[in-house]
């Protein structure tokens, strides 16, 4: 990473940190093999503090399909890597992820625009 992405990441994530809310990304656990149920179940999920804002989609953008109303964008810092099959928590609700958006600086992450739907 270059030295002025270094320092492009650590504003945002000061700023996001500082003006942001609490915002959790859980991940789903590992499945593994469970020999006594003769099934795969999955272990315990992971949940990531992520500096982080949620917003509103603008209205205009709105299409009925890839962006419905409802949705939030959840701007993110480059820290943590999001999935499409995790879900972020907020506001007491937890959202799907439904679409991921890399902000780059010099070709490295600083940012993350994750659209989440309830």
């Amino acid at each position: 990473m270059s030295p002025f992405s270094r320092k492009m990441r650590g504003v945002a994530t000061r700023l996001l940190t500082k003006y942001g809310s609490t915002v959790s990304l859980i991940r789903a656990g590992a499945k593994v093999w469970d020999a006594n149920l003769g099934e795969y179940v999955f272990g315990a999920d992971t949940v990531l503090p992520l500096a982080a804002v949620p917003v509103p989609v603008e209205t205009g953008l709105i299409n009925g399909t890839t962006i419905q109303a409802g949705d939030m964008v959840v701007k993110a810092d480059g820290v943590v890597e999001p999935k499409m099959g995790d879900k972020v928590q907020f506001a007491g609700a937890q959202w799907s992820v439904v679409n991921i958006e890399r902000k780059l600086v010099n070709d490295d992450t600083i940012a993350w625009f994750i659209q989440v739907r309830k």
